[in-house]
């Protein structure tokens, strides 16, 4: 099984790799910077975020070298899970959200996708090394993710737990819940999701 997730994620790779080949080359004054998205299960809001940023950033990489809105820092995103092994199975099997992907889909985002067809995107748990080597990090649901992040940094031995913690910013976006007492379907809870996602990736690239 981590075989095939980690098949699935070098098919993802490759695919962002071939586009920023055929993206002008940077000069070397320019690094490249990292964002990290977290949620829950890494299936529908932080895989939305990523996929967007990333079509956000080799946007503006084809902007012309004298265009002052490109950035001097190529950024680029990837997006993990603080325990995507609560997923269901049918949630596993499908690899990424079907709201996510067809809000992806309406904002002309390429989504890789490998045979099947199924998005390349695979749920992939967060490790300690993730969090140190990010330069920016967003988690998705105040809520839930600091205590869930607490918990992460006590349990992996963190070097230093509250400075790494310190750097996380923490955003406060609603997963889709299938319970009676909601009164929005699960459709309507991920477009009002993806809408917050959307414009706060949209926020958070500009800021950078």
């Amino acid at each position: 099984m981590t075989g095939g997730i980690e098949s699935v994620q070098r098919v993802a790779a490759c695919f962002l790799l071939l586009a920023l080949a055929a993206l002008p080359a940077r000069s070397a004054d320019a690094p490249a910077g990292k964002v990290l998205f977290i949620c829950t299960g890494n299936f529908f809001r932080s895989a939305f975020a990523e996929h967007y940023f990333n079509f956000l950033a080799i946007q503006n990489r084809r902007l012309d070298p004298g265009d002052p809105r490109r950035k001097r820092v190529f950024w680029v995103a990837e997006s993990r899970g603080l325990d995507p092994a609560q997923l269901s199975p049918s949630q596993r099997a499908a690899r990424m959200s079907a709201f996510a992907v067809e809000r992806l889909k309406r904002l002309k985002v390429p989504v890789p996708m490998v045979p099947g067809p199924l998005p390349a995107h695979s749920p992939t748990v967060l490790t300690l090394q993730d969090l140190e080597k990010s330069d920016r990090i967003i988690a998705l649901h105040d809520p839930t993710h600091r205590p869930m992040l607490l918990r992460f940094v006590e349990r992996h031995g963190a070097r230093a737990p509250k400075e790494l913690l310190e750097r996380v910013t923490y955003w406060n976006i609603e997963d889709v819940v299938h319970a009676p007492a909601i009164p929005l379907t699960p459709a309507q809870q991920a477009e009002r999701a993806l809408d917050e996602v959307q414009k706060a990736v949209e926020r958070l690239f500009a800021s950078l």
